[in-house]
């Protein structure tokens, strides 16, 4: 349970200097999605004004990652401080974090920093968030696979520790007009919409969160724009209650609701910013954008059509950089300065890095983490390198390979040799220079046979796994 460090007198300056932490995860936006992320397309960019904006005062970072490939197990990496590689090590199934195992999550940690915590909208991977790290869980969707019904019967809450998880029925969408396509757009109004709930809840709670007085951390996780159904589960489109201004463009249904999808969150996120200047908290919380995985190319949306990766090899499911590479941005005013910075840091950092910024007890982190702090970074501007990034996956069927960054080089192994799923020096790894080939065109591993030889002796020194999880 949160220590109720603010309610002594004697403690509560230093609780109140302590900053706020909202982080807004979005599902499957690619790289080149929003408008201050380089791209071009033939059919123009999606209209993001207000990630623009935001943007505009934010640092921006360019080669910042998401924790995998895919969403469970990218948004473990985020919760937990540790990445894949770790997984097997440490217990991890990647795809869910079960109430039966303690888990110290970074909900967990801020809660023992005197956070108050919530969580709204996808849950993934934890299955009872009261219980694993979060004091509040009013609104959202536990199972990852149901998130993808963006009008849904119903969706979750948590109200008490002990597990249970409460349904909350949606009587719009249990009507007798069934949710499609057509009757969602003809009469918006008549449905529940996922986004649409997921931000009110949203706002109610930073709303409360704000004038209780303690610091806070606000997990608010959309999921959009990543392909879904209505009233299904099945990924048959991108749904979205209006297609906005591509209402009349000459394009395939499911692309007009694909940009739609993306602008109609942005125009939420706008919302948000003024919401946060209206309760005047703006300078004291430190606001991240991120996107748990590289652009989808699922229910029937082309990640081409709006060059949805800003031309970087692969997408969602790819250890190429279009598959990982998140278009992430941290705004703080009057701290973080805004501008573009090529650091590289990945949602395995976040936790520490967190953690330092609320002064958290070291002894409350889990231990041998991953993730490094980017608190540095963040203040000055400027941050030592870290040793390595690190992801895995499986290039087909019953393979597990990885990915390594170190500084500029680049290395993607498609299927490890080792014993059990983990790397070898057998390994075949490919090798790209992304300072001199960012969209990884041109393997030049027979070159730099010494660059291969060291990559691959880095990840042999960690005791790491290939092993590809939601495979």
């Amino acid at each position: 349970m949160r220590r109720p460090l603010c309610v002594l007198a004697s403690l509560a300056a230093a609780c109140a200097a302590k900053p706020n932490f909202v982080w807004i995860m979005l599902d499957d936006l690619g790289w080149g999605e929003i408008g201050l992320y380089p791209a071009g397309s033939a059919h123009g960019r999606i209209a993001t004004p207000n990630m623009d904006a935001f943007g505009e005062g934010a640092m921006r970072f360019s080669d910042a990652y998401a924790g995998y490939t895919v969403c469970a197990p990218s948004r473990t990496t985020l919760m937990t401080g540790r990445h894949s590689g770790e997984f097997v090590k440490y217990g991890l199934l990647g795809t869910e974090i079960p109430l039966g195992q303690k888990v110290t999550t970074i909900g967990g940690v801020l809660q023992q920093a005197g956070y108050r915590t919530a969580i709204v909208g996808k849950t993934a991977p934890l299955t009872a968030p009261v219980d694993q790290g979060f004091d509040q869980f009013p609104l959202g969707q536990i199972d990852q696979a149901a998130c993808h019904d963006m009008y849904p019967s119903t969706v979750d809450s948590q109200t008490a520790p002990g597990g249970k998880i409460d349904p909350i029925s949606l009587p719009l969408n249990n009507a007798t007009v069934v949710p499609s396509r057509k009757a969602c757009m003809a009469h918006p109004e008549a449905f529940n919409y996922t986004t649409d709930m997921f931000y009110a809840t949203g706002e109610q709670t930073l709303d409360a969160l704000a004038k209780a007085g303690d610091p806070f951390f606000l997990y608010w996780a959309f999921t959009v724009p990543h392909a879904g159904g209505w009233f299904e589960a099945e990924e048959k489109g991108n749904p979205v209650p209006t297609d906005m201004q591509y209402a009349h463009k000459k394009w395939p249904d499911v692309e007009k609701d694909h940009a739609a999808s993306v602008s109609y969150v942005d125009k939420h996120i706008g919302a948000f910013r003024a919401q946060l200047k209206a309760l005047g908290i703006e300078e004291n919380t430190v606001v991240f954008i991120a996107s748990d995985n590289g652009a989808h190319n699922e229910g029937g949306h082309d990640h081409t059509f709006f060059n949805s990766t800003g031309g970087l090899k692969g997408f969602k499911r790819s250890l190429y950089e279009g598959g990982v590479r998140s278009p992430s941005m941290v705004s703080w005013p009057g701290t973080v300065k805004p501008g573009w910075s090529n650091f590289q840091w990945t949602f395995w950092d976040v936790l520490p890095t967190l953690a330092e910024l609320a002064e958290a007890d070291p002894a409350t982190l889990p231990s041998n983490l991953d993730g490094l702090s980017f608190v540095e970074q963040l203040k000055t501007g400027s941050q030592a390198p870290r040793e390595y990034t690190f992801h895995t996956w499986g290039a087909a069927k019953g393979t597990h390979g990885y990915g390594v960054r170190q500084g500029d080089w680049k290395g993607v192994v498609k299927n490890c040799r080792g014993p059990k799923h983990t790397p070898s020096s057998k390994d075949v790894l490919e090798l790209y220079n992304l300072a001199a080939d960012p969209f990884e065109t041109n393997d030049i591993a027979s070159k730099h046979s010494q660059v291969v030889k060291h990559l691959k002796d880095v990840v042999l020194s960690k005791n790491l796994t290939c092993q590809c999880y939601q495979c």
